[in-house]
């Protein structure tokens, strides 16, 4: 589970703007922002997620882990996910993978699940990329 879809309503919401500036500011669809918005999206393309936590001036972690609508409230954040520096290394290691395997599908385009799928396996190879490579390719092998 991830705050996305909610996040991205509240900071909307907060910040008077709708669908139609958001995408127009961002230079993203106003239907891929509405996808997202509506969590019809539940993986959404890394580019767009960037753009929109970097709109809002917020981390990734922020923007998809934590319930930010809570954040000043006693109740706090809630979160479910990897810490920004894993998902960095993640997005590192998926772009090197892209590099090395220009022909291979899997790493043309960044999707979120690619990123998510990542930062696991890099938590769980403690440190060992090539084990982490293994796994990710093992994973990303059901697409």
């Amino acid at each position: 589970m991830t705050y996305l879809a909610k996040n991205l309503r509240f900071l909307a919401r907060r910040a008077e703007i709708n669908q139609t500036m958001l995408g127009e500011r961002l230079g993203i669809q106003q239907s891929t922002i509405q996808r997202i918005m509506s969590g019809a999206t539940e993986f959404p393309r890394l580019d767009s997620v960037l753009a929109i936590a970097s709109y809002f001036r917020c981390s990734l972690d922020d923007l998809v882990h934590h319930d930010m609508e809570l954040e000043g409230s006693s109740a706090g954040s809630q979160p479910v996910g990897f810490a920004d520096a894993t998902m960095a290394q993640a997005v590192e290691l998926l772009q090197m993978l892209a590099e090395l395997r220009p022909d291979d599908a899997r790493f043309r385009r960044v999707s979120w699940r690619a990123i998510q799928v990542t930062a696991k396996a890099i938590t769980k190879a403690e440190g060992s990329q090539k084990d982490a490579v293994r796994m990710i390719l093992e994973e990303l092998a059901e697409e």
